[in-house]
Parts: C-alpha cells; sequence; structure tokens
C-alpha cells in the first residue's frame, strides 16, 4: 500500500502544476498577444483586468501607466517574436516569469508576477526591464570571479 500511495500523490502534484501553468498561461497570453497585434496601447490594463490588484488602481493611473508602456515599447521598433526566458517562484502561491520580447532596436524583459492567495491566480504586476547588458555584465562578473577562485586552489 505504501508503494502505491506515493505514485499518487506524484501524480496529484503533477496534476496541480499542470492546472497553474495553464492558468498563469490563460492571465499572460492576452499581453503577449497584443504585442503580436501590434496594440502597445493597454498593456499594463489588459494585464491586470482580471487582477484584484486593479481594485487599487485609480483609473487615471492605470491610463498613465499604460501610456508609459506604450511609449517605452514604440521606440524599441518593430516588434518580431517572444519567448518565456525564465520561471521562478513557490509553486501554487507565487510565479514569476521573465519573457524575452525582440524587437528591431533591441530586446526586452517583460517581468510578470502571479500569485495565488487562494484559489484563483492574479497578475501581481507587470514591468518593463531594457537593462539587459547589465543582467549579462553581472553574470560575466560572477562568472569570472568563479574562475579566479579556481585558479587559487
Amino acid at each position: 500500500m505504501k508503494h502505491l500511495l506515493l505514485p499518487i500523490l506524484l501524480s496529484f502534484s503533477f496534476i496541480s502544476y499542470a492546472d497553474d501553468k495553464s492558468d498563469i498561461d490563460n492571465l499572460a497570453n492576452p499581453v503577449i498577444e497584443l504585442f503580436e497585434k501590434g496594440e502597445l496601447s493597454k498593456i499594463a490594463s489588459t494585464a491586470l483586468s482580471k487582477s484584484s490588484v486593479s481594485d487599487y488602481i485609480s483609473k487615471s493611473d492605470m491610463d498613465q501607466t499604460d501610456s508609459q508602456f506604450e511609449g517605452n515599447f514604440k521606440i524599441m521598433g518593430e516588434f518580431f517574436s517572444s519567448e518565456i526566458l525564465h520561471e521562478q517562484g513557490i509553486e501554487g502561491t507565487f510565479i514569476a516569469r521573465w519573457y524575452l520580447l525582440k524587437f528591431q532596436r533591441q530586446p526586452v524583459l517583460l517581468h510578470i508576477e502571479f500569485y495565488k492567495a487562494d484559489k484563483k491566480w492574479n497578475v501581481h504586476s507587470i514591468q518593463m526591464v531594457t537593462e539587459l547588458d547589465d543582467f549579462i555584465e553581472e553574470r560575466g562578473k560572477l562568472d569570472l570571479g568563479l574562475k579566479g577562485a579556481k585558479l587559487h586552489k
């Protein structure tokens, strides 16, 4: 009986993760589709439209955030593609995803956080990150430091 219980528990865990991934995809996909359609005017409000966070943001603040996103993305030129670059978090509660958005001028990271307080996933926040070179430079410093540590052994 012990041996049967473990596979059953593992299958429930996998089903739960699959449901969470599907729910998160359903929240993120409308935002990514806006880029694919070239509709940049409502990125933040689309991301937060089904979120309880939007209850705490005034309409004027949401409009201003939409305008800032639109202005920042428009100067990047033509949009070509997107992919999930990285995902991590606390399973079943908080997940952060980094999407790589490829534009004509430069790549951009779109960082979206998802939170599930009780039974429903919500978009917790959305942020545009343009300083990819900073991430690469920091990683380079870490790699150089690790190589230096190996030389002194």
